[in-house]
């Protein structure tokens, strides 16, 4: 009855009293004698509502203002407080509202800020200026406060003491660390000096609160707990989980709403503190308010900036020697942008409401110059802050970044107009506004320049006449800047790659953090750029766990392993087999926890009659332990010295004896001081004796620690694995990215040894730890297909075919699927000779090909060094690798290009290096169009290869004719990869994997024999893309050279090579229209050669005959499907009844 009493409030007729010491009268009318939500609360709950709303609506309408919201939302508050001092139905509501509990206050509101300021500042850059942050923060705060202290003892006419003087200039001194960067976060200012301000107001106000908590006890009460303001290191708490935290902290797909929500927040924490803060003010301040205020409040803010800028000063010598360095312009910003905003003004509103010693005047005119400095500094500061910024040259454009920026504008505009040619030929928007389109979409860049400056870029960059690179005006200087500024932007695109990596679950959580952290902490070194060798350091997991695991397993002694062979003797082999049964051990670790018992025992105080007991006890379990080690002995012989264990077990049984002897050496002499130490030493020293029984405890210690390790080794073997990918993904966004072709080159050398070294280093990984590693791909390439099942549930939900509730279904399996990950064991043995032919997608599910391989295959073994083949030799077969790392060194693959043009594509001063490791194979393009080898083949490892000579293969070939044939389906596959390199490579911002798992079931591969002309692009095919040979455009000329993704305003090519191959991604809807009921999936390759047949293919043009898809040299060739989403070959017979 108690606890619902106490959630009620009895209403008396007292009349409330306001916090000025009047009285007002109030009707109080309810119905009934108790209610639960108090006269005034609704006010309070309106004003929370209202205060959102026009907080939101002013921030819509002030979008591109320059005035800050927060100062309106003060002035709007201060407005209704002078309202309510004048108007008394409502001066009631605003006293109840100017009574808010300053504690409530404070952890209701702060706390969103100070941890969403932390959480949006770089951990990185936050470790490499911590000292100066800390100078600016502790030190630099304490003379601020100091010196405004003293400034304010000595010049105010209000009668403060020494003590509310200090009092104050805490209060003012601290700033906002979210207001403070506001206005200079999106202008263009370095990271580094927003990251120096953001820092140093955290740090000043975790300071602030600590030292205004003390101050305060020892100005009101001196025996005030300390814990009280030892609560208030929450801040510091914080402040430190907040900057931990970062974008992969957070499950993928999660850190964009934990983003957005904190954000929201933070804006609406703002709006309630400004908005009640104003009527604080206005109702505890307003009475005392006069004319004289005016000019100690403008002496305050002048005040104010004044001497942060002296503190600033002072310390800068000392910031020019830390961290990034410092300067007089980057103190200037800090100084101007210090603004006070949220601490300062929950300090003053506690200082109010407390009850110390001093006048309420005293009290409310603290308030008063508190609240208005920090309006004055957001609206002097804030609103000028960005120009000071300019003025001093801060935020210029450099002439790299301007020729970046003018890159992405034109590469913007050339897919505008890339999008308005296709859509004119729209039949629905044929007859829009085409020149009212062209200039609404008109981009220009953001960047102004003079006429002089923009010409200069046009020449660094492209001739505006004929589209071709001038570098040679260029000065070294100039392509030093490019090349910095090109490097930060893959730096950039480096973390991008491993946030997207992380997101689709192919990294983890562990691996993300370092890599982003490794690319991030190369930001400030100039000219370094990301390498495999330094970031080992960050997961080198040869440490301490590896050397104490050693260490126990050196020590650990498994009878059954290391059991040696009886001897003949009867006695010994007796002796043999008592020792090496499991009943001695389990006999040996009882003896040992029986004898713990009277150790225990003889801590305490007991009679003689016991102590004997325990003597004889002792003696009975040494006996035991002596027993046991001789029957070890016997029944190993020499061996049993040499094991760490049993060297253990001696040393207890010598200490023992010598325990013994001691007792009964000094048993008939007086004792003495140190005789009595001497005995309680070694009365302690028994307690050794309990370690025998870690015996049963290493061996499962050891277990942990392998568990551990193998983790460790994931991680690094993911971080490997990512880094590789990062490098891969941004090599194709070098050319945007530099701008310039001698930078591009530089950048493309560079990325290319790091990938190398990257792979060299997978390459190794699985060579030590290839159970390991089998496991991680495993789980990635299991992570990869449930991410696919994915998209394709988005897709099918985005054209309706599932609704919501199937939805929900769909993505709880696939959701099941993606936890069971977590279940899949750390440790899988590496793949057979015979599984991993099985996995080779031109043979997969061919059980009489696969038997026809392996009857013909050998197994060849090679040393570290040895070279499987050579360049310019001819192949003498396949090598599929069982185990190892091989490196290929020479030319990079030519895919059948004449060659002068090929030397023109690859200049020899650009090596070509790549490792190959278990699964890959080696030579199957060679072999198919016997053609010398292009790189030669060393042995980084020891190598195990399944050869299949070229006899075998070419047998293989004629034995296999039937569609699709053994030729074709290797053609396939590797006309996939070429095709996917080309994706990569030219539509580096899509993603290529998910579109060619969706396309493959469409695609297949078509020959164009030499000098024959072929149709592409006749509105059944997506894509058209040259994965081997060359052709030429028979309508404007133009050659074309593998790979290449064909346009599509080509319509009519001719073969131009001795072999050339077509990739073809046919449109969906056409294998929709050509499936019949009796085949879902017709074969497109002759389904293609009937539609020309039908159009007539034997027409000539220019003395040439056009080539049909069926013709002789093709024939029997059929296409790959897929009817699970998988590379799979699907026979579909050629003959199809129409």
């Amino acid at each position: 009855m108690s606890a619902i009493n106490s959630s009620f409030v009895w209403v008396t007729p007292s009349l409330p009293q306001g916090p000025l010491g009047r009285t007002y009268l109030v009707e109080a009318k309810f119905h009934g004698h108790y209610h639960i939500i108090g006269t005034r609360r609704p006010f309070f709950v309106l004003l929370v509502f209202v205060s959102c709303a026009v907080g939101a609506l002013l921030r819509t309408i002030l979008k591109k203002s320059h005035i800050p919201i927060t100062v309106i939302l003060s002035l709007i508050g201060v407005l209704l407080g002078v309202v309510g001092y004048f108007v008394k139905e409502f001066r009631v509501l605003t006293e109840y509202v100017a009574e808010i509990d300053p504690i409530l206050f404070l952890h209701m509101f702060t706390p969103v800020i100070i941890f969403t300021a932390a959480f949006e500042m770089d951990f990185y850059l936050f470790r490499k200026s911590f000292w100066q942050i800390f100078l600016l923060s502790v030190p630099g705060f304490l003379l601020n406060c100091t010196l405004i202290g003293l400034l304010t003892y000595k010049i105010n006419k209000y009668n403060w003491n020494w003590h509310m003087s200090m009092l104050f200039g805490v209060i003012v001194s601290t700033t906002d660390p979210i207001l403070s960067v506001a206005s200079v976060k999106n202008i263009g200012l370095s990271k580094i000096i927003i990251n120096l301000i953001k820092g140093e107001s955290l740090f000043s106000d975790a300071t602030s609160a600590i030292v205004f908590e003390l101050y305060s006890d020892l100005v009101s009460d001196p025996h005030t707990e300390v814990a009280e303001w030892l609560g208030m290191s929450g801040v510091i708490s914080l402040t430190v989980l907040g900057i931990l935290l970062d974008s992969v902290s957070f499950s993928p797909g999660v850190d964009e709403f934990i983003f957005r929500f904190w954000a929201m927040l933070t804006f609406l924490a703002h709006v309630m503190i400004f908005v009640i803060t104003g009527i604080v003010i206005a109702v505890k301040t307003f009475p005392y308010v006069t004319i004289r205020d005016l000019f100690y409040i403008l002496t305050l803010y002048l005040s104010l900036n004044l001497i942060r800028g002296l503190v600033v000063l002072f310390l800068t010598p000392l910031l020019s020697r830390l961290g990034y360095g410092f300067n007089w312009r980057w103190g200037a910003v800090i100084v101007w942008s210090g603004m006070r905003a949220t601490f300062t003004l929950n300090m003053a509103l506690g200082i109010s409401q407390s009850k110390d010693p001093g006048t309420a005047a005293m009290k409310n005119m603290i308030l008063l110059h508190a609240g208005t400095a920090s309006l004055m500094t957001l609206m002097i500061n804030s609103t000028t802050v960005k120009k000071l910024v300019k003025t001093l040259g801060l935020c210029n454009i450099t002439l790299p970044k301007r020729m970046a920026m003018y890159s992405a504008v034109q590469r913007i505009k050339e897919m505008e107009a890339n999008t308005c040619s296709i859509l004119k030929l729209d039949r629905f928007l044929a007859d829009a506004n085409w020149t009212l389109i062209e200039e609404a979409i008109k981009i220009d860049c953001p960047y102004k320049f003079d006429i002089e400056e923009a010409s200069q870029i046009v020449r660094t960059l492209k001739c505006p006449d004929c589209n071709t690179d001038i570098s040679d005006e260029t000065t070294p200087q100039q392509i030093a800047d490019i090349l910095e500024e090109a490097r930060l932007r893959l730096l950039t695109a480096q973390i991008a790659s491993y946030q997207k990596q992380y997101h689709t679950g192919m990294l983890n959580q562990d691996a993300a953090q370092i890599l982003i952290g490794a690319a991030e902490s190369y930001v400030d070194i100039k000219g370094k750029f990301m390498n495999i060798h330094e970031v080992k350091t960050y997961w080198e997991s040869k440490g301490l766990l590896v050397s104490f695991k050693k260490l126990l397993s050196d020590w650990v002694y498994n009878v059954k392993d290391e059991k040696s062979k009886p001897s003949r003797n009867k006695i010994l082999k007796l002796c043999h087999h008592i020792v090496f049964m499991n009943e001695f051990e389990y006999t040996s670790y009882i003896i040992t926890l029986l004898n713990l018992i009277p150790i225990l025992i003889d801590f305490t105080h007991l009679d003689e009659t016991y102590i004997k007991q325990l003597k004889i006890c002792n003696y009975y379990f040494i006996s035991l332990y002596i027993l046991e080690a001789s029957l070890k002995a016997l029944a190993m012989g020499k061996a049993y010295i040499f094991h760490h264990w049993n060297q253990f077990e001696l040393v207890i049984i010598i200490v023992g004896l010598i325990d013994i002897m001691i007792i009964n050496i000094f048993k008939p002499l007086h004792p003495t001081y140190h005789m009595i130490k001497t005995i309680r030493v070694f009365r302690i020293i028994r307690l050794i004796r309990v370690t025998r029984l870690l015996k049963l405890v290493i061996p499962r210690l050891i277990n942990l620690l392998e568990k551990q390790i193998n983790k460790q080794l994931n991680v690094r073997y993911d971080i490997a694995k990512g880094y590789v990918q990062g490098e891969e993904d941004t090599k194709y966004l070098i050319e945007q990215i530099s701008c310039h072709e001698t930078i591009s080159k530089e950048i493309n050398k560079i990325m290319e040894k790091n990938k190398q070294d990257g792979m060299k280093e997978l390459g190794l990984m699985q060579r030590d730890n290839p159970d390991i590693v089998t496991a991680v791909k495993t789980k990635q390439v299991v992570q990869t297909v449930l991410n696919a099942a994915t998209e394709t549930l988005k897709v099918l939900i985005s054209s309706g075919i599932v609704d919501k509730n199937e939805e929900a279904k769909l993505q709880k399996m696939i959701l099941q699927k993606k936890t069971n990950l977590g279940t899949l064991p750390s440790t899988i043995a590496p793949p057979t000779a015979e599984e991993l032919l099985h996995s080779i997608s031109w043979l997969e599910n061919e059980k009489k090909q696969i038997e026809f391989i392996q009857k013909r295959a050998r197994i060849l073994c090679y040393d570290y060094g040895d070279i499987i083949c050579e360049e310019h030799e001819m192949p003498e077969g396949i090598h599929l690798i069982i185990s190892g790392m091989t490196k290929l060194c020479g030319s990079s693959p030519s895919y059948g290009v004449a060659n002068d043009v090929y030397e023109l594509r690859n200049p020899k001063w650009v090596p070509y290096t790549d490792y190959l490791i278990s699964g890959a194979i080696i030579g199957e393009l060679n072999c198919l169009t016997k053609q010398e080898m292009e790189y030669t083949v060393t042995c980084e490892t020891a190598v195990q290869t399944c050869f299949i000579s070229m006899n075998d293969l070419s047998e293989a070939f004629d034995e296999f004719l039937e569609c699709p044939s053994l030729k074709y389906k290797i053609w396939f596959k590797l006309a996939l990869d070429i095709t996917i390199k080309a994706f990569k490579e030219k539509l580096a911002y899509q993603d290529c994997s998910y579109k060619m798992c969706t396309k493959l079931p469409n695609v297949y591969v078509m020959d164009v024999p030499s000098y024959k002309k072929c149709d592409i692009y006749d509105g059944t095919m997506d894509d058209v893309i040259l994965v081997h040979g060359s052709v030429q455009d028979c309508q404007i000329q133009q050659p074309y050279f593998a790979p290449c993704i064909l346009p599509k305003t080509c319509h009519e090519v001719l073969g131009t090579a001795p072999v050339t191959k077509l990739l073809i991604v046919q449109t969906t809807t056409t294998m929709k229209r050509k499936s019949t009921s009796r085949c879902s999936n017709t074969c497109q390759y002759h389904s293609y050669g009937r539609r020309q047949a039908t159009f007539g293919n034997a027409e000539e043009t220019d003395g040439s005959s056009r080539h049909s898809p069926h013709s002789d040299s093709v024939q029997g060739e059929t296409a790959m499907t897929s009817t699970e989403g998988a590379a799979r070959m699907v026979y579909t017979p050629t003959a199809v009844s129409e």
